[in-house]
């Protein structure tokens, strides 16, 4: 009985200390490659290649621009390459990053033109207030 303790412990503890090594997985140095609506058909052909679509994805999609590819819906991708619902969900994780970064700019735009109001309607009750008071 003992034994079979000891082998139940023995295998715990193996399984424990296997179970608390840290895998390490080791990752490709591939450059990030964006695209935007102002990409050219070469910067569609890179950003196609870096996200490992097949030779023939690549030569079908990758005679467009930006433009052009972002305007094209799931179905019609689906037509166009084999892989055109892979392209279709790269390209909506596209279109939500460029929306994203351009989004945080359009509101401190946003923001940039309340602030030029607000100064600019505090200065102007400030005129208003003295004209007010020295026509008096």
């Amino acid at each position: 009985m003992e034994e079979v303790q000891d082998e139940l412990i023995h295998r715990l503890t193996i399984g424990r200390s296997a179970a608390q090594k840290k895998f390490h997985v080791p990752r490709q140095n591939v450059p990030v490659v964006n695209i935007t609506y102002d990409s050219t058909p070469e910067d569609v052909k890179t950003w196609l290649q870096s996200k490992g679509f097949s030779p023939v994805t690549v030569n079908s999609l990758g005679v467009l621009n930006g433009a052009q590819l972002f305007s094209l819906n799931k179905d019609e991708l689906k037509t166009v390459c084999p892989e055109g619902a892979r392209v279709f969900n790269q390209i909506t994780v596209q279109k939500a990053a460029l929306e994203d970064s351009s989004g945080s700019s359009e509101l401190q735009e946003i923001m940039r033109r309340r602030q030029e109001k607000i100064s600019a309607a505090a200065s102007d009750s400030g005129v208003e207030s003295f004209d007010e008071g020295s026509s008096h």
